[in-house]
């Protein structure tokens, strides 16, 4: 079950600055090719409070711990809302949490606390180095699966254009009357 939006949503940080990887981005960690990064990541101190940007249901919560050698997403939650005026389901995520406060199948208030940015290199966080939010947002069907955070072609995991630039998802949802 979806539960639709308010006409507004809001940033999943109280302090939402792009200061980090961009959506779209060519992203290369350490030589490594991880191919067009799907979501903002913002750079933020562990145990920072992370946000619902609006009312939903959580459709995916674990942690994917990966390893020093290859990072993966540590905490994520996966939201999906109703947009109030195409009706379309769409899907925020949240990834890099040191904590999830929030299991599948729970609802979601917007502001409510979802859980916290995780620690540098730690399982939590999936090994990253920065502490950091990893936030996308995911407009193609779901089917109870994780979702990448990165798009290659040769790996066939998602569609590009499944994805949208999440800052401008914000704005252009929150200008709709």
């Amino acid at each position: 079950m979806i539960i639709p939006l308010a006409r507004k949503i809001q940033y999943p940080l109280t302090d939402y600055t792009l200061n980090a990887l961009g959506f779209g981005v060519h992203g290369i960690y350490e030589g490594r090719d991880w191919g067009v990064h799907l979501g903002e990541d913002v750079l933020q101190s562990h145990n920072t409070p992370v946000f619902s940007i609006g009312t939903g249901h959580v459709v995916y919560s674990a942690v994917h711990v990966g390893s020093v050698e290859k990072g993966n997403w540590g905490n994520i939650v996966i939201i999906g809302h109703k947009h109030p005026v195409t009706k379309k389901v769409f899907y925020a995520l949240y990834g890099h949490l040191g904590t999830r406060t929030k299991n599948t199948d729970d609802k979601v208030k917007k502001g409510e606390v979802i859980g916290t940015v995780g620690k540098s290199n730690t399982p939590e966080n999936g090994w990253w180095e920065e502490e950091h939010l990893h936030f996308s947002i995911y407009i193609g069907p779901w089917s109870d699966k994780i979702l990448p955070g990165y798009y290659k072609k040769e790996q066939k995991r998602t569609h590009l254009e499944d994805w949208v630039n999440p800052s401008e998802f914000i704005k252009k949802y929150n200008s709709l009357r």
